[in-house]
């Protein structure tokens, strides 16, 4: 869905003349705040863009439209203040199209492949890193993160931490002071790249790893997460990590280690990816909190490799979703999505696998020590949304967890079947409402709603 969404936000850019490609990248700039580590829980298409400031949260729906919400009053916004404004292209403030989103220093950042128009021609300059104020206007180019434009093989969502954004390019980890100019500050920290007859060529180091990397940050460490070829054919998640007091230059040795990978079944036991990969996975102070659904919460020392489990959750739940935070593992219970109804045609490229969960009515909110502390019901929310299919956490932060129901509502139309999407029993029009659950209460309050035909 990521890919998708870039290339409609690239479609949609280029169709209009933008700004942006005038305005000059302003040098380094400085920045000491860590990864928001929470704010990176959710990988929901929909909403997977979230960022937080002392005042608030900003978030990405749809990949495009940006909200604000105000912790002071509790109201959400979409981020225009054009009078009359349709929000319905990207002449629009709130109209972002960003695949990340940041908050540092009083603005916005966020990245974009756009083309942009320059001198009456459509102009690609690669994957690029984009600031707006905070109400989404005087946008600027802060820096590119593709040596030479559309020239990576791989899309790995870039992260920042104390003022550095780490991003792969062809599969090569590199880190660049934000703001800066990417051929003269970035810093090479992991894989080989060698230098062809067209420019730059990138290998992978002599690990051989899938196209799924996963980056995060935690204090001094900037830890990536990659499916790794085993002897046997298979991959595993495995993590690696970089300890940013090393002098980058100084160096000459190895930057970057290995610190885990995923286990096996007679460590943890069995679970829906059982050897493959873990549910949900949460770094903090030298240990790798980990969810399987259809199993437990762990957490394993990346210093000793030892295993703990935290909390069995088969009493609650066989299956789940979770997010957590430096305070709550939160568990939502699940169930296995139904894919057999009659007259859905699936494509085999669009197929499920049996990750494919949909939940749940309620959370369970478990302590860091795996202590049940709390559990949330969500029965008002189908009491007060119609057709209430799916809910899908989000993070958890600030006493509340957010989380998206999806409500699904059939106009009574009869549908054509298209091979990979089908409206069940006819055509649907859908509601994503965006939630948050005040974790001391039980009180529910709806945030704001995307509404698609």
């Amino acid at each position: 869905m990521k890919i998708i969404r870039k290339m409609l936000a690239a479609v949609l850019a280029a169709l209009i003349t933008l700004s942006l490609a005038a305005c000059g990248k302003g040098g380094i700039i400085e920045s000491q705040e860590d990864f928001q580590k929470n704010m990176h829980q959710s990988d929901y298409y929909r909403l997977s863009e979230i960022c937080e400031t002392e005042d608030g949260y900003y978030f990405l729906i749809g990949g495009s439209d940006a909200w604000y919400f105000e912790k002071e009053t509790g109201r959400a916004t979409l981020l225009c203040t054009k009078p009359d404004c349709k929000h319905e292209d990207d002449t629009c403030d709130g109209r972002i199209n960003g695949d990340v989103l940041w908050a540092t220093g009083g603005r916005l950042y966020y990245t974009n492949s756009a083309l942009l128009e320059e001198h009456g021609k459509l102009v690609d300059h690669g994957e690029r890193v984009y600031s707006a104020a905070l109400d989404g206007t005087r946008r600027k180019v802060v820096m590119d993160l593709e040596f030479e434009p559309s020239g990576s093989s791989t899309y790995v969502n870039p992260i920042l931490h104390r003022g550095y954004v780490y991003f792969f390019y062809s599969g090569v980890f590199y880190r660049a002071p934000l703001g800066g100019r990417l051929k003269r500050t970035a810093q090479r920290l992991w894989g080989e790249e060698i230098a062809g007859e067209t420019g730059r060529v990138h290998i992978y180091d002599s690990i051989p790893v899938g196209n799924s990397f996963t980056l995060w940050a935690d204090g001094d460490f900037v830890y990536f997460m990659v499916n790794v070829k085993q002897a046997d054919g298979t991959y595993k998640d495995t993590l690696f990590a970089f300890d940013t007091t090393v002098d980058v230059e100084k160096s000459d040795g190895e930057l970057v280690r290995q610190v885990w990978e995923t286990p096996d079944a007679d460590t943890v036991g069995e679970w829906v990816s059982t050897g493959v990969e873990v549910s949900q996975w949460y770094v903090k102070d030298g240990y790798i909190y980990f969810y399987l659904s259809g199993g437990d919460f762990w957490r394993c020392s990346l210093e000793t490799g030892a295993y703990e489990k935290l909390a069995d959750t088969h009493e609650k739940t066989v299956y789940g979703k979770a997010v957590f935070s430096d305070e709550y593992m939160c568990l939502l219970n699940a169930r296995p999505e139904d894919r057999s109804l009659p007259g859905f045609v699936v494509a085999e490229e669009f197929r499920y696998d049996y990750n494919s969960l949909v939940g749940g009515d309620t959370f369970y909110l478990y302590g860091l020590d795996g202590e049940l502390v709390k559990t949330l019901p969500l029965d008002s929310v189908f009491e007060q949304f119609e057709d209430v299919e799916n809910i899908e956490p989000l993070f958890c932060g600030d006493g509340q967890v957010w989380f998206v129901a999806e409500a699904v509502h059939s106009t009574g139309e009869t549908g054509i079947p298209q091979e990979g999407f089908l409206p069940f029993g006819g055509v649907k029009t859908y509601d994503y409402i965006v939630c948050r659950a005040d974790i001391e209460t039980g009180e529910i309050t709806e945030v704001c709603r995307e509404h698609r035909e």
